[in-house]
This record gives structure tokens, sequence and C-alpha cells, in this order.
């Protein structure tokens, strides 16, 4: 079972302040999509978003900037999935880099959006 996804974004300038530094909610927002993904494929189920933990952003994020989003899955609950995710920052002046990091729960839902259990069984 597959319990690692990853994508790539560039950042535009409408994904930044004035001074050219990505907004966090920017981030943010593409850590929750790319965790989301490894949730869903690890529960084989659909998954909604119930706590962003802590998140470090550990160098500025520019407009032009590639970024790696590297979702992980780390722990299985009996509803549950905690995901890690990595955002790794690369430009054409500088080689990649960890640019943020941090880790989100999410919780299996069925039809109804109820909690619903996650196979324990990878």
């Amino acid at each position: 079972m597959e319990t690692q996804t990853r994508t790539l974004e560039l950042v535009f300038p409408e994904h930044a302040n004035p001074g050219g530094n990505a907004f966090g909610g920017f981030v943010l927002g593409l850590m929750d999509k790319v965790g989301s993904y490894a949730a869903i494929r690890r529960a084989r189920k659909r998954c909604v978003t119930v706590r962003v933990g802590e998140v470090v952003f550990e160098v500025p994020i520019k407009v032009g900037d590639l970024l790696e989003v590297v979702a992980k899955v780390v722990r299985v609950g009996r509803t549950s999935i905690t995901v890690e995710v990595e955002v790794y920052r690369e430009n054409l002046k500088e080689a990649k880099v960890l640019a943020t990091r941090g880790n989100l729960t999410y919780v299996a839902i069925d039809a109804e959006g109820r909690p619903t259990p996650v196979d324990p069984v990878e």
C-alpha cells in the first residue's frame, strides 16, 4: 500500500506578499492537499483534516521557487492517519533545501461523513 505522495508546485506572484515571500497559508494549503493524498491512499477511503500540528518554516520561499511537497504516513490509528509533510525549495541559483515541515492528522470518513475505521494492516 502506498504511504507516500509527492508533487511539484511553482511559486507565482499571486502566492506571495509584496516582498516576494510566499504566504504561509499558500504553503499550508499545499501541505494539506498533498498530505490528504497520502492519507486517502493509505485509508482507501475519503479523509478529512482534523489537526494541523506544529509547522516549522525553516527558510523563506520566494516567487519563482520550485517546491517539492513530500507527504509520508507516519502513524495509523483506529480512524486517524498522521502524515509528516516536508516542503523542499529549489531555484536556479540554489540547490534543493528543506523549507517547511509539519504533521497533519486526517480521519477516514464514510458516505455520511462519520469517522470509519482504517485497515490497520498495511
